[in-house]
């Protein structure tokens, strides 16, 4: 990740976390089209949030998107 996209990322967390209580795991609600764009782009969810979130994430579907995409 750039130094830019990083240092806002982090500015965004912070505010979340001093503003809202929002603490690890981080909760991520992943949508459907969402789901559809990083199965086209063979991109490995799970190894990549982390990264973007600085912390570990806690991924939430819907089951409509389970059962779609299994």
């Amino acid at each position: 990740m750039k130094i830019t996209r990083q240092k806002h990322a982090e500015k965004h967390l912070c505010f979340f976390r001093n503003n809202f209580g929002v603490c690890e795991p981080y909760p991520t609600l992943l949508a459907s089209t969402f789901c559809q764009a990083a199965l086209w782009g063979c991109i490995q969810l799970r190894d990549q949030l982390p990264c973007y979130l600085m912390g570990k994430p806690q991924l939430c579907t819907i089951r409509c998107v389970i059962r779609t995409y299994l």
